[in-house]
């Protein structure tokens, strides 16, 4: 029996179609209800029932088309903007959400392990390509809501009264997104079990030269030293580089999902390697951040106000912009994944991969935490 879905999906949809003068709240709550709607019809959806396949199919548009509006709302975000108590529940639901939505994935994958000889062949392939995307959209879904949150951040105009419930927030985003990470983790090892054949493609030339570009800002942040006097301009001219760098990796990701979509090819271990690599250079940032936002809190009390002010919003921008760099690799990782076609030559050295991509975030997420909250800190001690 198939499960029409039509009207919930325009329900949906309709929640996503946000007028561009609504304010941060009523856009903040719209996503809230929306991905209430779209968890509810995921915990509904049955693998061994008939049908599956189309919802599940179903459901990867509407959560795509939910990316795009999240994504949509966060470069419209006003500045300054005046961030409030109802607006940081509705992100910790959105988040909590995500998690959630994740949590149902594993189920349906551990499901769809059962059902391996009752399926034909032709259905079988089409539900494991289905959970492949799902499992990459809700990823995506997942860091988008977090990027949301770090832009708000930076945008605000009243950080230094809301910073303790910022801390919050921040705490409870970056701990959803490393339990979603490591949840659809587990769904696609138990789809690469299971796959003969998907496709893929190898970017090894130009995930190299990323690999050389992420190096060398690693060396200059590794380099730099900030003092009372220095530290606003050091971090414009990180900044300015930082910036550089993600545009760079934005567009070999935009690359990489655009290609992908109709490519067959097969996956070679370099590729594994260079995304392995570009995660823990991304890690290795996220440190610096941490250590730069120490240094910042230490000689705070001895610096200018308005050098300290410019700094701590270098410092706010430089973990969004790191924090994005690291989830755009991940989400390279799960695309190609999830197009390889040669999954089961390669599954021990993409669980592998998977693993320390894994390992690298959440690593990644702590340090980017940490330098954010130690400049929240600042600003809010200090009156900024």
């Amino acid at each position: 029996m198939r499960i029409k879905l039509l009207a919930p999906i325009a329900v949906v949809l309709s929640l996503f179609s946000l007028p561009s003068q609504a304010s941060l709240t009523t856009d903040l709550q719209g996503l809230v209800a929306g991905l209430t709607t779209l968890k509810t019809q995921l915990t509904g959806i049955n693998v061994t029932a008939p049908g599956s396949c189309t919802q599940l199919g179903t459901l990867n548009t509407s959560i795509e088309n939910y990316n795009a509006s999240v994504s949509g709302i966060t470069a419209q975000l006003p500045s300054p903007l005046t961030l409030t108590t109802t607006d940081l529940t509705s992100l910790a639901d959105l988040s909590n959400l995500a998690r959630g939505m994740s949590s149902e994935a594993v189920r349906l994958s551990q499901d769809l392990r059962t059902v391996e000889g009752v399926y034909q062949a032709f259905e079988y392939q089409a539900a494991l390509s289905a959970m492949l995307r799902l499992s990459d959209d809700i990823g995506t879904m997942a860091n988008r809501i977090l990027e949301m949150g770090d832009r708000i951040l930076v945008m605000a105009d009243n950080i230094g009264l809301m910073a303790d419930r910022i801390l919050i927030t921040q705490q409870l985003q970056n701990s959803n997104v490393a339990l979603t990470q490591a949840a659809i983790l587990t769904t696609q090892q138990n789809m690469v079990a299971l796959s003969d054949s998907l496709s893929t493609i190898a970017y090894n030339l130009t995930l190299g030269q990323l690999k050389i570009d992420t190096q060398a800002l690693s060396d200059q942040m590794g380099g730099t030293t900030l003092t009372s006097s220095n530290m606003a301009s050091q971090l414009a001219t990180l900044e300015t580089a930082t910036t550089a760098l993600l545009t760079r990796t934005v567009s070999l990701y935009t690359w990489t999902m655009q290609t992908s979509q109709g490519a067959s090819h097969y996956i070679d271990g370099d590729t594994l390697t260079l995304l392995g690599d570009l995660s823990t250079l991304n890690k290795t940032l996220a440190t610096a951040l941490a250590n730069y936002a120490n240094a910042i809190n230490t000689l705070a009390p001895l610096t200018n106000s308005t050098v300290l002010s410019d700094a701590t919003a270098s410092m706010l921008r430089l973990t969004r912009d790191i924090g994005t760099m690291a989830d755009r690799i991940v989400e390279m990782g799960d695309k190609i994944i999830v197009m390889a076609d040669n999954i089961g030559v390669m599954s021990l050295r993409i669980v592998d991969t998977q693993n320390l991509q894994q390992s690298n975030i959440v690593l990644t997420q702590n340090s980017v935490l940490t330098a954010q909250s130690v400049t929240l800190t600042v600003i809010k001690n200090f009156g900024l």
